[in-house]
């Protein structure tokens, strides 16, 4: 799916900067640069981005965690909405860096964190504006804080990763297993 058209993966860097900031746990230690190495692997062209981003990509993800915790519609819609109301728009065609022209949301002088922070805004709204909470979460894997998004065709994903979901299905199986053994 493309939520919004943009070069970027934004709701995939939303995925992955939430959980890099959210759902790590204390005790284990990120590598200095591993949210400006989320914003290269989803298309920011953040090489150029200095250290001092990294505290703003964190805020961010902060916030962007309340849509992924948003129990019913409502509450997805306000946690949006709380976001695009701190994103400043202003949509252009851009050709940059040798790309095709495409869509920024952000104003053509915005910085990196601005211009993720406007597309990530907008690819969480556009999946809850197109498919309420049915596509987005956090992980059904019990003890797991992640989040998802799916994007799949089926809709079906419960789960932040195929090995939660090996995880979950392996404990059901057991239990199931020594249930039947009792009977």
């Amino acid at each position: 799916m493309d939520f919004i058209g943009y070069k970027s993966d934004a709701l995939g860097a939303a995925v992955d900067l939430v959980n890099a900031v959210t759902a790590t746990p204390p005790d284990q230690q990120q590598p200095a640069d591993a949210l400006r190495t989320i914003l290269v692997e989803h298309g920011y062209l953040a090489r150029r981005a200095p250290a001092s981003v990294e505290p703003a990509l964190r805020a961010w993800a902060r916030r962007m965690r309340t849509v992924f915790d948003a129990v019913d519609l409502r509450d997805a819609a306000v946690a949006v909405n709380a976001l695009l109301a701190d994103v400043r728009v202003e949509p252009h065609l851009s050709d940059h860096d040798g790309q095709a022209w495409h869509l920024h949301y952000s104003p053509p002088e915005a910085g990196v964190v601005d211009r993720l922070r406007s597309t990530t805004a907008f690819a969480l709204a556009m999946l809850v504006s197109e498919y309420g909470i049915d596509r987005h979460g956090r992980c059904a894997a019990e003890g797991c804080n992640r989040v998802f998004a799916d994007t799949s065709r089926n809709a079906a994903r419960r789960y932040c990763s195929p090995a939660c979901a090996n995880r979950s299905a392996v404990a059901a199986h057991r239990a199931r297993a020594k249930e039947k053994a009792r009977s």
